[in-house]
């Protein structure tokens, strides 16, 4: 998407009238967005699943070393196990789209729909997935995303969720945040099995399989996946009676974890995945196709090391991953190929003192053929990014921490580039944080981009700055707290297809800004059998793009709304017996529809929905659990996408053996 263009210097604080007037500005925005039998409901039902039960969650991610989340001034948000075991009947879209500032356009739609997914207002290819540390993208698209549709809950442990600007460590692509995705790696014994089987709606069944194990001498987690499902249409039969066909999705997963400790300081670390899925897709909005099939396979293969000493941990990965897409309507093909190569080293200087040092070299080509233009050949269009960088984290007695950073970067097209990170925080009597975040980010331009018959080789990366600042509270045990903040992003030299009156009718150019702001407010609870967290959030976004050798300035947050609501309520009813509510509400937004009757491209707006999930488990004993749900449980019709279907009341029941 394009870009803002403010670019006022920030005011790092806010006097409490000030603070208090926003944060009320922001209650006022949000309630209005809800009807009054909307409100009830979230009355009833306020939470999310309580991130963990232990007294206070682990990150990894904020800083590439083991943080409790209180004393990390950045804003992390950690699902463990335990809240993925009841996600276990939904897609990895579905999750993300019940997180903070998240909007997963698609995750709604039938199973191999685009996952589209837009963090706090920002386009698609700002957010940076990792697959265990691992940045994983396709080369072969255009905005070079990751299919979230290769990946379902039953092959994931953990996630943390990183926000703001976290190019410093992570690299490009993470201008708005960062994804880690932790892959299931070992039991809890010296050999062990786990089988899922599930069932429900639109002929859906998922089947998992497992071996693991876990001794002095390593650990291993091995299995396999096979998920279906008859689907629906995913084009919306606007007249009623055309009886569009059911767009099905098949799909297999294997996956592989390994570790061998070679001395007490040395492990090993081997890993591999394979994914493929065949999905059929309709003709557009309001038109069915039944001959449109779709694949797409990924393989990975990576292996590392880590190695521990007294004063901190030496680690080093690799990894080669390969997508190959490809449309039997058209016989196009999209292939593309990663390496990643890091090796980091996190310092444990003094008691109030760590340093992260770090290099990693990207290398990506592609492939692609379709009959709509000339070839992209793998031996022209491939690129290498090669970075080093450097982060300090201080800590004084008083509880006052920061975190200093900086990248270098060296693209083997556009030359170099630098980020920075500042992230001072406060801890008050180990309950009430303070924290800003002042950070900058950046995106490379795409092999698309830059080697398509619309490419241009001129571009520069995309940067960004980006401003948070916040309070976050704590109660005693860390199983309660509550988190509200301020976010402010400006995206620089924003990369967009241009138009033009001759062959080839268009190229990519860096012309736009894109500003985008907003508030959000997180909570969680856990007491007595009681699990409650919920998160809203407010965005709004301007592009400021050059027409006609003027700039002009416009909304353009297409398919995300201002004000995002996700709630649940969970309750321990006996030690076996867990239930729970879900509320996810939306406020109206914008698309953009292309007409093929007018050949015009029009406005239109999607209206506001909630909806309301139920949700329960019960564990026979200690091998067995049994568990089901109902989704949109009062069946309630809206649209996520122009023209395209979302799913109706549906439910799920599956069985879950461990031994």
């Amino acid at each position: 998407m394009a870009g803002g263009s403010d670019a006022r210097p920030y005011r790092l604080c806010l006097s409490p009238r000030v603070t208090g007037l926003l944060i009320i500005s922001f209650i006022q925005k949000t309630m209005s967005v809800f009807t009054k039998s909307t409100l009830l409901c979230l009355l009833a039902t306020t939470a999310v699943w309580a991130q963990e039960t232990q007294l206070e969650p682990v990150t990894v991610t904020a800083n590439r070393t083991d943080q409790k989340l209180s004393q990390t001034g950045k804003v992390v948000t950690v699902l463990p196990d335990s809240v993925l075991q009841k996600y276990a009947t939904q897609s990895v879209g579905e999750l993300l789209s019940r997180q903070a500032g998240f909007m997963v356009v698609g995750a709604q739609g039938p199973l191999g729909t685009n996952q589209d997914v837009y963090v706090r207002g920002a386009g698609q290819g700002n957010t940076l997935i990792l697959l265990d540390g691992v940045p994983i993208y396709d080369p072969s698209g255009i905005n070079n995303t990751f299919d979230l549709n290769l990946l379902s809950v039953g092959e994931i442990e953990r996630i943390e969720i990183l926000k703001g600007a976290q190019s410093t460590l992570y690299g490009s692509d993470a201008v708005v945040g960062v994804i880690n995705i932790f892959t299931r790696k070992e039991g809890d014994r010296p050999l062990g099995a786990s089988a899922t089987v599930q069932g429900g709606s639109y002929g859906t069944f998922r089947g998992t399989v497992g071996l693991n194990g876990s001794s002095k001498a390593g650990y291993f987690n091995a299995q396999y996946t096979r998920l279906r499902s008859d689907g629906f249409s995913a084009a919306y039969d606007a007249k009623g009676n055309q009886n569009f066909d059911k767009d099905g999705f098949w799909q297999d997963n294997a996956l592989f974890n390994g570790g061998i400790q070679l001395g007490s300081k040395l492990l090993w670390k081997v890993r591999g995945m394979y994914s493929w899925y065949r999905n059929e897709l309709d003709g557009g909005a309001f038109k069915d196709s039944t001959q449109y099939d779709y694949t797409n396979t990924m393989k990975m293969a990576g292996t590392g090391f880590e190695y521990t000493h007294k004063l901190g941990k030496l680690t080093a990965n690799y990894a080669f991953t390969t997508f190959d897409r490809k449309s039997e309507l058209d016989q196009s093909s999209f292939e593309g190929n990663t390496h990643f190569a890091e090796l980091y080293h996190s310092w444990n200087i003094r008691p109030w003192f760590d340093l992260i040092t770090g290099a990693d070299l990207r290398s990506q080509n592609t492939y692609q053929a379709n009959p709509y233009g000339p070839p992209i050949q793998k031996d022209t269009a491939h690129t290498q990014l090669i970075s080093a960088y450097v982060t300090a984290l201080l800590r004084s007695r008083t509880n006052l921490a920061l975190e200093l950073g900086g990248r270098y970067n060296h693209h083997s097209l556009y030359g170099s580039n630098v980020t920075y990170s500042v992230n001072p925080s406060y801890l008050f009597k180990d309950r009430y944080k303070a924290f800003v975040n002042l950070s900058s980010g950046f995106r490379t331009p795409t092999l698309y981009q830059l080697y398509s018959e619309y490419g241009n080789k001129s571009l520069k990366p995309e940067t960004s700055r980006s401003l948070e600042l916040g309070v976050q509270w704590f109660n005693k045990d860390k199983k309660s707290n509550i988190r509200v903040l301020y976010f402010d992003r400006l995206i620089k030299q924003v990369i967009d297809f241009q138009s033009l009156s001759q062959p080839p009718y268009g190229r990519y150019v860096n012309y736009n800004q894109q500003k985008d702001h907003g508030f959000e407010l997180e909570g969680s609870y856990l007491s007595n059998g009681w699990s409650l967290t919920a998160n809203a959030t407010y965005v709004t976004g301007q592009v400021t793009q050059p027409v006609n050798g003027r700039d002009t300035t416009f909304n353009n947050l297409f398919r995300r709304p201002k004000i995002l609501v996700n709630a649940t309520l969970g309750y321990q009813i006996t030690p076996k017996v867990f239930a729970s509510a879900t509320v996810r509400s939306l406020g109206k937004r914008a698309d953009r529809f292309y007409n093929g009757e007018t050949y015009q491209t029009e406005l239109v707006e999607l209206k506001p929905y909630t909806t309301l999930d139920v949700y329960a488990d019960y564990q026979i004993n200690t091998f067995l659990r049994v568990y089901g749900d109902v989704r949109n449980l009062f069946d309630m019709q809206y649209f996520d996408i122009y023209g395209y279907n979302t799913r109706g009341r549906n439910f799920t029941a599956g069985v879950r053996l461990q031994f």
